[in-house]
């Protein structure tokens, strides 16, 4: 008897090229073995072996090991050419060895992701009720299942705290809008929520999907078929999914409510609480978050109801671009920030 062994390459997120194959080519096979993309940590190791005793840094092997595209062939190559390339930079020499063959494989370099005005800090969310982050990290660890709804004003956190679960986790964080799904076709919007859940790993990943009230409206005040099929389509991929999901959304009022009732955890994230404006406000103008902050200052931000880390984010963002410093000027921070607050409609607090 000769054994043979037949190999399907799958350089696709969305789709498998087995998907391709006849069934009738299928049947014969005695024992399909499913080869997965390894988890973040373990692609970590792949780029410490090849590349990190070659001076390549470690926020590079970092960076490195978010693309789940790249194999340990690219790895040991991007080696290879920075041991030929020695008088050179080795995060240079890695990176242009790495986006090169990403495009001569996948036809693009790895997408660049928008780096993070400001660190981001579990301990500055405001969640309401009894749920605490590392409440919830345990029972995800635990079970390895969970399904979340995450509502609130934008710039809570809510995108964030879902990286920060799926990183502790060791997971790849699946993240989709909902724009990416809606098609303008009847049927075609359930057909791409079925795919989504089908094509995630349950065991190695973390579903987002953000915007979920735009699948998740109230099915009586529906004045289309479709509006109400949209609901039944998720809500069975929910009951289905044995993995963890996580929905999120700005606009809690108006979802259906039978569907609410899926979620294992509702969490409410709030702005930030007094204490929290004041940490943060010292962290990005002095670096410290426990400096001292100037008592006229402390008054304005304990009346800024509606300040968000994302408004601190998007204050820091201008601060790099315009190549202010802010700790001699912690007042036109706080200017700022009002600014941020009163674009809301709810600020009615002077500039400082």
């Amino acid at each position: 008897m000769i054994l043979s062994c037949w190999c399907c390459c799958c350089r696709c997120s969305t789709s498998s090229d087995i998907e391709a194959m006849d069934p009738a080519f299928l049947r014969r096979f005695l024992l399909p073995v499913p080869f997965h993309t390894p988890p973040r940590s373990v692609r970590r190791q792949m780029a410490e072996r090849h590349l990190g005793t070659l001076g390549v840094s470690a926020s590079l092997l970092d960076q490195l090991a978010q693309d789940e595209q790249l194999t340990p062939a690219q790895f040991g190559a991007a080696g290879q050419l920075v041991k030929i390339r020695n008088d050179s930079d080795p995060d240079t020499v890695a990176t242009h060895s790495i986006s090169a063959q990403r495009t001569l494989l996948h036809g693009a370099p790895a997408p660049r992701q928008r780096r993070p005005a400001t660190a981001f800090d579990p301990a500055l969310l405001n969640l309401a009720g009894e749920w605490q982050p590392g409440q919830l990290l345990k029972a995800l660890q635990r079970s390895g299942r969970g399904s979340l709804c995450f509502y609130g004003p934008p710039g809570t956190g809510k995108t964030q705290f879902a990286e920060v679960l799926a990183e502790a986790l060791d997971r790849e964080l699946i993240a989709r809008q909902a724009s990416e799904l809606i098609s303008p076709y009847v049927g075609q919007t359930e057909q791409n929520l079925a795919r989504l859940f089908q094509s995630t790993d349950p065991e190695r990943s973390v579903l987002l999907l953000d915007e979920v009230d735009s699948f998740l409206t109230d099915r009586g005040q529906a004045r289309h078929s479709w509006e109400r099929t949209q609901v039944n389509e998720l809500l069975q991929q929910l009951e289905r999914y044995p993995g963890i999901f996580i929905a999120a959304t700005n606009r809690m009022q108006g979802l259906d409510q039978a569907a609410l009732r899926r979620f294992d955890f509702k969490l409410h994230f709030r702005a930030l609480s007094p204490a929290q404006r004041r940490v943060l406000f010292a962290r990005e103008v002095y670096g410290d978050a426990e400096a001292q902050i100037a008592t006229l200052i402390g008054r304005h931000l304990d009346q800024l109801e509606l300040l968000t880390a994302g408004d601190v984010a998007n204050v820091c963002r201008q601060r790099a671009l315009l190549g202010e410093d802010f700790g001699t000027e912690p007042e036109l921070f706080l200017r700022r920030l009002i600014q941020e607050c009163r674009l809301k409609g709810g600020e009615q607090v002077r500039a400082a």
